[in-house]
């Protein structure tokens, strides 16, 4: 069922991105006079706050309120293009391993690569920025390495669940190009 998720879901994604580039077509046709000075229109942050709100009650519906204010503040945070990995939890897989076993994965997410003192998630345990999708990836293999229990294994029998379902998240500005 995870793999059908997954496979509708970057249909899904591409058929958005298309959408939203027709519309800023539209917008570019009848908008003013295409011979004025155009400006990068402006993104009303509370705009903003509300797409990431509704994203991450999707991905993390147990989260609190108070929760998903604290993840959205972290993603207005990040840079435009930067990736972000958001794993929510599997409860199953907390049950057979431990709550202290998932923190200590989530821990490593936060950590491989990095200084002693730094951490990518601002100590969420759920959502990680990376600076680039190689640096996600690097880690990810990483933590494989080390903790392959958290992973999904087709070939284990019975087959294990994962740590969580795990979703990259890109944050995608307006570029002055798309106007001009």
């Amino acid at each position: 069922m995870r793999c059908l998720v997954c496979t509708m879901a970057v249909p899904f994604i591409f058929i958005a991105l298309a959408t939203a580039k027709m519309f800023d077509f539209i917008q570019l046709l009848f908008g003013e006079n295409n011979n004025t000075k155009k400006d990068v229109p402006k993104t009303d942050d509370s705009e903003n706050d509300n797409m990431n709100e509704e994203a991450l009650r999707t991905i993390l519906p147990d989260a609190s309120k108070k929760d998903i204010e604290k993840y959205v503040q972290q993603l207005n945070d990040i840079e435009d293009f930067d990736p972000v990995l958001v794993i929510s939890p599997d409860h199953n897989w907390i049950h057979q391993h431990s709550f202290q076993n998932y923190q200590t994965v989530m821990n490593a997410f936060a950590t491989d690569s990095l200084q002693p003192s730094r951490r990518r998630d601002k100590s969420s345990f759920c959502v990680f920025h990376f600076s680039d999708m190689t640096e996600l990836y690097d880690v990810r293999e990483n933590i494989r390495t080390l903790y392959p229990h958290a992973f999904f294994n087709s070939h284990a029998q019975p087959p294990q669940p994962p740590i969580g379902t795990a979703w990259i998240l890109v944050k995608i500005g307006v570029q002055k190009s798309d106007y001009v």
